[in-house]
């Protein structure tokens, strides 16, 4: 039975090809007037021996009829069928509905040449089996068929000949309330037949159109899902955008391998609902939350799995995926990337420990952390696991591995007397000279600095580097001696020793033991100045 039907006598008002930039230099396209049925071609662009620029392109006026074109022209590439007159029917049968498009269509196929043929498509809703196939007819015969309903397969959006339903075609323009019509009785005959074959409610199908897509081809995609899947919501407002911002959300999702919805769907069809599918699929706890999770995000369902094929904690691996969720709608890094790491830091730091990885990423560098895991060599992998590092110390740790895999370590050759006069234990604090750039290198991680650029003056005796540490071998300062003077003295990040009053006095009484003279205002020294002695009248 014939349920709505529209005509549409003209899509648009000329057709345009691109040709791009001929021998001349100049712009081509060709056109083909609907008007009149002529085919025309036009160079546009700079005109020889001219200051001035013609008309674009996408201005232009029919040297056979005189008609302007501009709002309602369709610009196609070579070999690509586009529609002209156009009629759609939505028929219902028992427990089938179909939404047919019948077409006369043109296409460029070479230079001032246009074919004109029939063509048709078939969308057929299967209630009963909850299937919906797309079939494409290229005059007169089948061309291909494929099966609609798994939100990751968008070829549809490449081949259905309703893409050309933009804002620019003259049926959205002329004729959007028919258009809306046809649209809504498709979609509420295939709701009312879809809750009588399942005897219970089904939530609204109606998602908006769209810019990018024409007015017909999201609709039907979700419609198509839903059919599949009758207990999901409808599809996120994402898949009115591009297919690469499609693509960039799925990727956030961690989503790449797309099997897993056609088994969603089979059980689906199966009688299961869309929750209790995906939980089946993704190999999930039927627990409470996690249903409440996948009614938020079902998308999220791969991350999920996830976090609790990496966590046996139940509340870990929830965590684990509020964070990574976080995470990724941050945009950092490459999840494939991070979960790998998560699962080598497993064993070290426990599964609170990789909630804390994602949780304080930023805090803790994780990202840092990965790409400095992959360059580090077996040796200091190995020692990672030997030293138990603390996570709050990991990233600094691997970075100093990491420096040392290249550094080219110096020994000093320091005169023993020089040793010997600078190097000093005085009360609590040790002072002592390094005797390769290694320990350079690590204490200029350590404190912060960039005193391990300082190898090749120690080397040559040019300069001496003194560095002191507490009681519990904790580096707190370093200084640099030249000759027989204290240039710096720095603590943690180049910070002036004069800050701190109890290791500035230490370090004036290591001078004068020593006999270094201070030439630096990282130390404060006490004024030499005698005080007044005031003679009473």
């Amino acid at each position: 039975m014939l349920a709505a039907e529209v005509i549409i006598p003209k899509m648009f008002t000329a057709y345009a090809e691109d040709m791009g930039y001929l021998e001349n230099g100049l712009h081509h396209f060709q056109y083909f007037c609907e008007q009149c049925d002529q085919i025309f071609a036009s160079a546009w662009g700079h005109i020889p021996g001219s200051l001035r620029w013609c008309e674009r392109g996408s201005y232009f006026t029919c040297p056979n009829c005189g008609a302007k074109h501009h709002k309602n022209v369709v610009y196609v590439k070579r070999e690509e069928t586009t529609p002209n007159k156009m009629r759609l029917a939505v028929k219902v049968y028992e427990s089938v509905v179909t939404f047919e498009v019948f077409s006369k269509t043109v296409k460029f196929s070479g230079y001032l040449r246009l074919f004109e043929w029939n063509y048709k498509e078939i969308f057929r809703f299967d209630i009963a089996k909850q299937t919906v196939l797309f079939s494409i007819y290229d005059n007169g015969s089948k061309k291909e068929t494929i099966e609609l309903g798994n939100p990751f397969k968008l070829d549809v959006f490449d081949k259905s000949i309703l893409r050309f339903f933009r804002p620019n075609s003259l049926a959205n323009s002329e004729q959007k309330s028919g258009l809306n019509h046809i649209l809504r009785v498709l979609r509420e005959t295939i709701h009312r037949k879809l809750e009588k074959h399942l005897k219970h409610k089904v939530s609204s199908m109606f998602v908006s159109s769209g810019q990018n897509y024409g007015t017909f081809l999201l609709p039907i995609f979700n419609i198509a899902f839903r059919v599949a899947c009758p207990d999901a919501p409808n599809l996120p407002t994402i898949y009115r955008e591009e297919p690469r911002e499609i693509q960039q959300f799925w990727s956030k999702k961690a989503l790449k391998d797309f099997d897993f919805m056609d088994n969603v769907i089979d059980l689906t069809r199966r009688k299961k609902d869309f929750i209790t599918a995906l939980i089946a699929c993704h190999s999930l706890p039927d627990k409470p939350f996690v249903r409440r999770l996948l009614i938020e995000d079902p998308f999220g369902g791969k991350m999920l799995a996830q976090a609790f094929a990496l966590c046996q904690n139940y509340d870990c691996s929830i965590h684990l995926y509020r964070g990574l969720s976080k995470l990724k709608n941050r945009g950092m890094g490459d999840y494939e990337e991070l979960f790998q790491f998560l699962q080598k830091m497993k064993p070290l730091y426990g599964e609170t420990g990789l909630v804390r990885l994602v949780n304080e990423a930023r805090e803790l560098y994780t990202y840092d952390c990965i790409n400095l895991y992959k360059q580090l060599n077996s040796e200091n992998k190995k020692a990672l696991k030997d030293e138990k590092v603390r996570l709050r110390d990991l990233h600094d740790w691997m970075s100093l591995r990491h420096q040392k895999q290249t550094h080219r370590n110096i020994k000093f050759s320091i005169p023993d007397h020089i040793i010997k006069r600078l190097s000093m234990q005085k009360d609590r604090l040790r002072f002592f000279l390094p005797k390769e750039s290694f320990e350079l290198l690590e204490a200029g991680h350590k404190l912060h600095n960039c005193v391990a650029s300082y190898g090749t003056a120690m080397k040559d005796n040019q300069k001496w580097i003194v560095l002191v540490a507490d009681d519990k071998g904790k580096l707190v300062a370093c200084l640099e001696i030249k000759e027989n003077e204290l240039v710096q003295a720095k603590l943690d990040r180049n910070k002036p020793v004069s800050d701190n009053a109890e290791l500035n006095n230490a370090i004036l009484e290591w001078a004068k033991e020593t006999n270094i003279e201070i030439k630096t205002p990282d130390i404060k020294v006490p004024s030499k100045k005698k005080p007044r002695i005031r003679i009473p009248a």
